[in-house]
């Protein structure tokens, strides 16, 4: 596994350094600490879901929302030539070439929400719990939100 590297540069010259440095060797100015190392996780529902960050979980909320929304629209609808599942999550706003190349470029965003099954949504929820809060810890909220839109 490769290792994280322990370097990071010094505010004030510019000169690399190790991160446990507490003051710059070259210009003797402290170093504060990065803005990713002050935060702390929050609990999730009291601590019921330790080390859950708050972003994570939204994420987590809106695509099991969307699924359910997508479920319950399934049901009240009859097949009208096409595939009831198919037919609610075109238009909840999967990704369907034909309609993106016509100007509907939000479905380049909202097919990450989607999700076609219930295995499909658990396991990405499952890895979303999992490695979501690390990044977001490692990382920041809203690098966080660029790497999960892309």
């Amino acid at each position: 596994m490769k290792q994280v590297e322990k370097r990071r540069m010094c505010p004030q010259c510019r000169a690399f350094i190790t991160t446990d440095d507490k003051f710059c060797p070259y210009c003797n100015n402290e170093v504060a600490p990065r803005a990713v190392s002050r935060r702390s996780a929050t609990d999730a529902m009291g601590g019921l879901i330790p080390h859950a960050r708050f972003t994570t979980m939204m994420i987590m909320l809106i695509n099991t929302g969307l699924y359910i929304a997508t479920l319950l629209h399934t049901s009240r609808t009859g097949s009208a030539g096409m595939d009831p599942d198919s037919q609610s999550l075109f238009l909840f706003g999967a990704k369907y070439a034909p309609a993106i190349m016509a100007g509907q470029w939000w479905r380049l965003i909202t097919a990450g929400f989607l999700h076609g099954g219930i295995i499909h949504i658990l396991m990405n929820m499952w890895v979303l719990f999992d490695l979501g809060a690390q990044v977001e810890e490692t990382c920041g909220t809203s690098r966080f939100l660029v790497i999960y839109s892309v």
